[in-house]
């Protein structure tokens, strides 16, 4: 997947990794997840600042 330029995510990402956190599910597995569906590969640090940056909110 290409992602244009000046941009980090995919449109609606950080809302589908929030969602999957939301239903209990560990990082690495949010991690295999986003690879299978989008074919796109999010570190699980990324997912990590993501994940804590929606529950401090």
């Amino acid at each position: 997947m290409i992602i244009p330029k000046r941009q980090s995510m995919v449109d609606g990402l950080e809302n589908k990794i929030i969602a999957l956190y939301a239903k209990e599910m560990i990082i690495n597995s949010i991690e295999e997840q986003i690879r299978e569906i989008y074919k796109f590969d999010v570190s699980t640090s990324t997912i990590s600042r993501i994940t804590e940056s929606a529950s401090v909110s």
